[in-house]
């Protein structure tokens, strides 16, 4: 019994210990201050993650947006982020402000634009953040699992909709939720 509970011990040490080293190696991961104190992939933790709904209706998420491009993950993610700012309404409507590349005209060059879009979210049966904006994922609906921390917070995908590029899993969407329609630009 007593080398039962001694195996028991040393696997709960040697548990903390790699918890403690993938927590400095990812950054703060209790009090996220960027993009980059995030994992870029989601790790599945069964448990109550709160009123996502809460946390979205009447906010503004203003932050960072990869645009699901890009190949898997390496040391270094290839993504482009971009400006990333979206106010969730209590009737289910987001009014979003984004910057990505694109041509004013047809075949015209290539350069970084601003977008304004309305569009629509809801939460779905399993809790996922559910939007559909016209000039995102060309207007199919993609989902996102949301984890927050104090007033960050970060999407992970779970349907990607119309990305040919995405998987779920994937980081998307991060940054700082404020009351209000809160737009810096």
């Amino acid at each position: 019994m007593r080398l039962l509970m001694a195996a028991v011990a040393l696997c709960g040490a040697l548990a903390f210990v790699a918890g403690s080293a993938e927590t400095s190696a990812q950054g703060n991961p209790d009090n996220p201050q960027s993009r980059a104190d995030w994992p870029r992939e989601r790790v599945v933790v069964v448990g109550q993650r709160g009123n996502v709904r809460d946390w979205l209706a009447g906010h503004t998420l203003v932050g960072t947006e990869g645009f699901a491009d890009g190949s898997a993950p390496s040391d270094s993610d290839s993504r482009t982020e971009y400006r990333w700012e979206v106010y969730y309404g209590f009737d289910g409507k987001v009014e979003a402000h984004f910057r990505r590349l694109g041509a004013r005209v047809p075949h015209g060059p290539i350069e970084e634009l601003d977008y304004t879009e309305n569009g629509t979210w809801r939460v779905d049966e399993d809790g996922d953040v559910c939007q559909t904006i016209p000039r995102v994922g060309w207007g199919v609906e993609v989902c996102y699992y949301m984890e927050r921390r104090g007033s960050r917070v970060a999407m992970y995908y779970t349907k990607c909709g119309a990305f040919y590029r995405c998987y779920p899993g994937r980081l998307g969407p991060e940054g700082v939720l404020i009351r209000g329609r809160a737009f810096t630009r």
